[in-house]
């Protein structure tokens, strides 16, 4: 897949439970990923090198992956510990792995060349404060450029969620941007000191700040294929603290919010071609700003 070069939310920390390899397709390969012996994350090829197997039908023994059809092993850092019938490692068979990070209660994979940085992407007020959040992930068949700009337009608010969060927006007042090299923030009620913001960070997360420091919510755009995308969609709030009560509320919160996101994704889907920055006969307003950026700075990186 041609994409920006970055550290890609792939996964949630709670899909990848111990002693239970997990196969997953992203950026158009077949991964696998699974716990060590020190309950950190692995990600390889989800394919034996023997005989093309998928590692992610097989099982973790004593660190290590065990592929299911000859029982060949291979450790952390995809070399093969053991093939049963010569009762020694082979030298000569390795899986490919890739350089993970798990923090935020995601697991993250750098795509593309050598890491410039160690810094992960993340919005430092998540950070901050007591935060309770509920989080759902939902796959569209669609490209992740289509899903972020989806996040980037505010204009769409009164028509396509009228009976929703777009009742009262009034798309005729100046928004103020904020257009950065590795970022894109906008203000809908025009000035900084407004309540409400929406950011992205590339290469796949945003946030909207509904009320700072008490409510927001967070997605990350995981790229699956070119025709998929698996978004990861997080509501944070502070008020509700009290366990029990914080649940159920987080559970009311997460199902308005899939019912909104539902109203954004028959849209979306409809959109052709699926891959936005192919899409050069759209022309484009002064309300996709951050969708214009988006685009050239999307462009400008992929690799």
């Amino acid at each position: 897949m041609l994409l920006p070069s970055g550290w890609y939310v792939i996964a949630a920390s709670s899909e990848l439970k111990p002693n239970k390899p997990l196969g997953i397709e992203r950026f158009q390969k077949n991964l696998v990923l699974w716990r060590d012996n020190n309950d950190k994350a692995v990600a390889m090829l989800d394919q034996c090198p023997h005989r093309s197997a998928k590692l992610s039908i097989g099982q973790i023994k004593q660190g290590c992956i065990e592929c299911p059809f000859h029982g060949f092993s291979y450790d952390h850092e995809g070399r093969c510990t053991l093939v049963p019938e010569i009762k020694k490692a082979a030298a000569n068979l390795t899986v490919q792995t890739f350089e993970l990070v798990e923090k935020h209660g995601f697991i993250w994979l750098w795509y593309g060349g050598e890491p410039k940085t160690t810094d992960l992407p993340w919005f430092e007020a998540l950070d901050q404060g007591k935060w309770s959040f509920s989080q759902q992930a939902t796959n569209w068949k669609t490209h992740v450029t289509r899903c972020i700009e989806n996040q980037l337009d505010y204009a769409h608010l009164p028509f396509v969620h009228r009976n929703t969060i777009g009742g009262n927006s009034d798309v005729t007042k100046p928004v103020k941007f904020e257009l950065e090299d590795d970022s894109i923030r906008f203000y809908p009620g025009s000035e900084k000191n407004g309540s409400g913001f929406i950011e992205f960070r590339f290469p796949n997360i945003w946030m909207l700040t509904i009320v700072p420091g008490k409510f927001a919510q967070m997605m990350a755009f995981v790229p699956v294929n070119e025709n998929m995308t698996r978004l990861y969609l997080r509501g944070y709030q502070s008020f509700v603290t009290i366990f029990g009560i914080s649940t159920i509320f987080d559970t009311i919160g997460a199902w308005q919010s899939k019912y909104i996101l539902n109203q954004d994704k028959r849209v979306v889907l409809s959109q052709i071609p699926n891959v936005s920055v192919d899409a050069a006969h759209e022309i484009l307003y002064p309300s996709d700003q951050g969708i214009r950026h988006f685009r050239r700075r999307w462009l400008e990186t992929s690799q």
